[in-house]
């Protein structure tokens, strides 16, 4: 029983939450941060989730740069360009690749490696930990806000779908103008199956004089992989395709 642990995610929100502003005096601050508390901040977050849940087992799970989505799309995550992160992130992340069991794959987010072991079979009940709202596109059982939940496939795919429609500010691709979640639900309301989703997408994106094409990419941006998405021997994505995916045929 094994927690897959968005480790991207930790890091940053611990290096953010043990940094500390020093005023030395009227006119002089600087933000100081101790490596001692971002650890001792990591190991309880991590007793805590493996007491909540029982599992016993960890993988931590970091991100490659650049990704795959970068080479799709080269504008993918430019608003991120030039924002400070916090302090410690490089030397946190050098201790948790010496301390814990960690996983990162060639061109592939954090995200995506969660994605492929959650769905994989390699692991006996996993658990994807992450607030990350891109994982609720992946079927899988997820700890987010100290609740497990289980995302079946259908609940999955809708979600995926939706963020076509509405893209993603914080990663940069803009999906379909006009489709806020509200817009987004109405249009595919009725649809279940991935193959109706998908043409409530195509049809809403024709509808807007956008092209296939148009919808397609976003698509391949916003899915999360899956099992049978990445050759690890290649180190390869297998793009989504929906003329060969089999949730895709009759």
């Amino acid at each position: 029983m094994t927690l897959l642990v968005d480790a991207d995610w930790l890091i940053y929100s611990a290096c953010a939450a043990c940094e500390t502003d020093i005023r030395w005096d009227e006119w002089i601050n600087t933000l100081h941060l101790e490596q001692a508390d971002v650890k001792d901040f990591i190991s309880s977050k991590l007793a805590y989730w493996m007491d909540l849940t029982g599992h016993s087992d960890v993988v931590m799970c970091l991100s490659d740069y650049p990704s795959f989505r970068h080479t799709i799309y080269q504008d993918y995550k430019a608003t991120r360009i030039g924002k400070r992160k916090p302090l410690g992130i490089r030397d946190i992340r050098l201790y948790i690749e010496q301390t814990y069991t960690t996983r990162t794959m060639i061109n592939l987010e954090a995200d995506d490696v969660l994605g492929l072991l959650a769905t994989g079979g390699q692991y006996r009940d996993p658990i994807i930990v992450s607030i990350d709202k891109d994982l609720r596109t992946v079927p899988c059982q997820l700890l987010a806000n100290d609740t497990v939940e289980t995302i079946h496939p259908v609940d999955a795919n809708r979600t995926w779908m939706t963020q076509v429609l509405t893209g993603d500010t914080s990663d940069n691709y803009a999906g379909l103008k006009g489709h806020g979640p509200v817009t987004a639900a109405k249009t595919l309301a009725d649809a279940v199956t991935l193959p109706d989703l998908w043409d409530k997408v195509v049809a809403a994106y024709k509808k807007a004089g956008r092209p296939y094409s148009e919808a397609l990419l976003n698509a391949r941006l916003a899915r999360i992989l899956r099992h049978g998405d990445y050759d690890y021997d290649t180190t390869q994505v297998r793009l989504w395709d929906p003329d060969q995916d089999p949730q895709m045929k009759p």
